[in-house]
């Protein structure tokens, strides 16, 4: 019996379909996301470490449960997600976009045009998430 799926795989080539721009910048910003996850209360514990030293103190993670809990290492996140959503989706889905448009112009993109995209569109999605890392700076 021939499956739709059968007639598919007989068809179809060994090359992989190319990713749609959509897929990519939704990937990207989903990944920045879920990175942030894992790093944040890395990065609140070692600004509320920082905060105690300015302020002539030591820092004890104990105490900082003991008086606002575990999951006090997850305050702010929703900013940091937030500036993920710009930053992250922004970065890598430009830079996909700008690699294959300089690749279909140059027909290569050598080492030197990859650091060069990746400067520019890193430039870009850090303007374009400014506002964000105020807004993860100020919570």
């Amino acid at each position: 019996m021939i499956t739709p799926l059968s007639r598919y795989l007989a068809t179809s080539s060994n090359e992989p379909k190319p990713l749609s721009k959509t897929v990519i910048f939704a990937s990207s910003g989903l990944g920045g996301c879920l990175g942030w996850l894992v790093v944040h209360p890395f990065n609140t514990l070692a600004v509320r470490q920082n905060l105690a030293a300015m302020n002539g103190k030591e820092f004890c993670f104990k105490t900082m449960v003991k008086e606002h809990g575990y999951m006090s290492v997850y305050d702010g996140l929703s900013a940091g997600v937030l500036r993920q959503v710009f930053y992250a989706t922004a970065r890598f889905g430009l830079f996909e976009t700008f690699r294959d448009y300089a690749h279909e112009i140059r027909g290569k993109t050598d080492f030197a045009a990859r650091v060069v995209i990746g400067a520019v569109t890193g430039g870009m999605a850090a303007y374009l998430s400014c506002p964000m890392e105020v807004a993860a700076y100020l919570s």
